[in-house]
């Protein structure tokens, strides 16, 4: 019956079953998982509303402490807004790819983003990425109309006030789209029939609405010495030694991230861009997306660099790469490539939230070797909610006994956020590692713990000793196991560490 229906139907209707499916398949998966560490994190951003964030602007805060008043503390009061942003992007990312390169393109580009390890499994997570990509896709899209010789682009004006906005909200959700700006200049600059654009107003009052929307970013920064700018635009740029392996890796995580064979069509997509750049589709979608590549491709071989980063640009590529797929005389090959791949690839990634088969298969294959529940992915979404339970009874517990409470305390920002959000009270985090919580956390705060009885929280992903972080008498040390079916999921240890009297 539905291979019948699905026969019959057009490639509109074939594009909205998948997506409707899909996105059903997305709601029952996000309401079955805990939270990821980073959600945790930026969760824990809500309970302390600022203008902007240590590690990201602050939109994602803003957005979940919205859901979170009506939904309470809850998966879908978290995730709600990057999921209903996910959403917005899809539907964005398919009038734009319809618009220039045809529904079938369109279909190909949307399929990717679905279902591909970065853009699929990394949409699931409630992340400044998600209201970032909405920004991101929606602001080429209005550019597009702006530029568009087919009689139909929009005003000048309607179209740079619009794009003033988006660039605002998108650099209070990540900065990256900044790299969205010399793009617009480019294509400007390279296209005559719109260079004198530059020349006219209405960009610059672009600018000038994009730059005023900046105004919290600015004043958190400049109130808290500018941790945030001297992080994203210089920490994390500044490994001084070539490292030509390192760029390997790189290369090798965006072919898993991407999948081989669309990653092998994208980058061909962005050659071919340039190749057709006397063509104003093409010339848009090369001008678009060469500032991230010129960065984010050379990025790897002088700092670390992270595999997303090039994610924005390569949404747009796949738009192109769905008109070459379209018109390709292996289009069948292609299809079936891409799919060889995606298919396993997404029943190995998501089978084992259904059931912890890993270690099984792990035993049968090395029966005199042990298995680590941090090896399987899936464990990382689980068990938080009852260490929170059961660290809430010790601290109460250690309360009654020696009349003083004992604060909770950790040495990473990821155990230190989902400590957080299992306990529902504040968590200290006791290093001199930057995150929000240390750049926030004040030397009277931690001055007033002194003395104290510390509950710190360490799991086996990231085993630590405490004093090692900080100045204790003594600690004691518990192990609370969380389980999956008869499978062991988590290993935590907790140090009733006594007498803080400082971060080493």
């Amino acid at each position: 019956m539905l291979l019948e229906v699905w026969k019959k139907s057009n490639a509109l209707q074939k594009a909205f079953i998948v997506f409707a499916l899909s996105v059903l398949f997305r709601v029952t998966f996000a309401s079955l998982i805990g939270l990821a560490d980073d959600e945790a994190y930026h969760w824990s951003w809500t309970k302390n509303l600022s203008l902007s964030y240590y590690d990201h602007p602050a939109m994602i805060a803003w957005l979940e402490s919205l859901t979170t008043s009506l939904l309470g503390d809850t998966n879908w009061g978290v995730r709600l807004p990057s999921f209903l942003c996910y959403l917005a992007t899809g539907f964005v990312l398919w009038r734009l790819a319809s618009d220039m390169f045809g529904i079938w393109a369109a279909n190909f580009a949307v399929f990717l983003m679905l279902w591909t390890p970065l853009w699929g499994f990394g949409g699931y997570v409630a992340s400044p990425e998600t209201p970032f990509m909405l920004c991101w896709v929606s602001a080429a899209y209005v550019f597009w109309q702006s530029v568009r010789e087919d009689g139909r682009g929009w005003p000048l004006k309607r179209s740079w006030i619009y794009l003033g906005i988006l660039m605002g909200l998108g650099l209070n959700s990540k900065f990256i789209i900044a790299l969205l700006a010399p793009g617009f200049g480019l294509y400007l600059l390279l296209t005559p029939a719109h260079r004198k654009d530059l020349l006219k107003k209405w960009p610059w009052i672009g600018f000038a609405i994009a730059a005023l929307l900046c105004v919290p970013i600015f004043i958190w920064n400049h109130n808290h010495d500018w941790p945030g700018f001297r992080y994203q635009f210089h920490e994390r740029h500044t490994t001084t030694t070539f490292d030509i392996s390192r760029w390997f890796q790189f290369l090798t995580a965006q072919i898993l991230f991407y999948s081989p064979v669309p990653f092998v069509i994208m980058l061909y997509t962005f050659g071919y861009s340039f190749y057709k750049r006397r063509e104003p589709r093409w010339r848009w979608l090369f001008c678009l997306t060469l500032p991230s590549i010129l960065i984010f491709y050379f990025q790897p071989l002088w700092a670390e660099y992270k595999p997303h980063w090039s994610g924005p640009a390569f949404l747009l590529l796949a738009t192109g790469a769905g008109a070459l797929w379209e018109n390709s005389p292996v289009r069948k090959k292609i299809t079936q490539g891409t799919l060889a791949f995606l298919i396993p690839l997404n029943i190995i990634l998501y089978l084992p939230f259904v059931y912890p088969w890993m270690p099984k298969v792990y035993r049968t294959i090395n029966p005199n070797s042990t298995w680590q529940p941090k090896w399987d992915l899936s464990n990382e979404f689980h068990g938080w909610i009852e260490l929170g339970d059961y660290i809430n009874r010790r601290q109460r517990e250690i309360h009654a006994e020696s009349g003083r409470k004992p604060f909770i305390a950790s040495h990473r920002y990821e155990t230190t956020a989902q400590a957080y959000y299992g306990t529902k009270q504040r968590v200290f985090m006791l290093s001199t590692t930057k995150s929000q919580y240390t750049v926030t956390q004040s030397a009277r705060e931690i001055e007033d713990l002194k003395g104290s009885t510390a509950l710190f929280v360490t799991t086996d992903k990231y085993p630590t000793n405490p004093v090692d972080w900080a100045y204790f008498d003594n600690c004691k040390f518990e192990e609370f196991k969380t389980f999956r079916d008869d499978e062991v999921s988590r290993i935590f240890t907790i140090g009733i560490c006594r007498n803080f009297q400082g971060i080493k």
